[in-house]
């Protein structure tokens, strides 16, 4: 085994590249081991490959009929696993088998009324800096916003002119 940025990297792959695009997409089975299913001793399946794993253990429970306890045994994850594998599958697809991005989905504090206002007050003052529009923010609803996250927030919500 080799241990690279945190992952345990499988040495039955034999392709270099195929490791990583895996470790660039976050679809590198960090426990390529827990992988007991005979599918995975065949050269097309992978037991590197997270999201072919967790697809492998969906239909082996779906399909062949295995019972739940046994496919989480024979493709290393646990029960609670499966069942929020199983549901988001079920909602979202093959999509649903790749890592989502992490972190937060867009900004928390410069939203509704308070992004409002900043739009205002650069439509006011088009010149005016993102950090005296945070001051102002920060002036009027009490709340700290950092000068790019207004900045950004401003770029994003302006119509872009063509």
């Amino acid at each position: 085994m080799t241990y690279y940025l945190g992952y345990v990297i499988c040495i039955l792959m034999t392709d270099p590249v195929k490791k990583e695009a895996l470790l660039a997409s976050g679809t590198l089975n960090p426990d390529p081991e827990a992988v007991r299913s005979e599918l995975f001793k065949l050269d097309f399946f992978d037991p590197c490959d997270r999201a072919q794993v967790k697809y492998e253990m969906l239909r082996a429970h779906s399909v062949d009929g295995d019972p739940v306890a046994e496919a989480c045994r024979q493709f290393g994850f646990s029960r609670q696993s499966f069942y929020q594998i199983q549901q988001a599958f079920r909602q979202l697809g093959f999509s649903s088998l790749l890592p989502a991005k992490r972190g937060r989905k867009g900004p928390v504090k410069l939203k509704g009324e308070v992004l409002e206002f900043a739009l205002e007050k650069k439509k006011e003052d088009p010149d005016i800096d993102p950090g005296r529009l945070a001051a102002l923010i920060r002036e009027r609803y009490g709340t700290d916003i950092h000068r790019t996250t207004v900045m950004r927030g401003i770029k994003k919500k302006r119509p872009s002119s063509a």
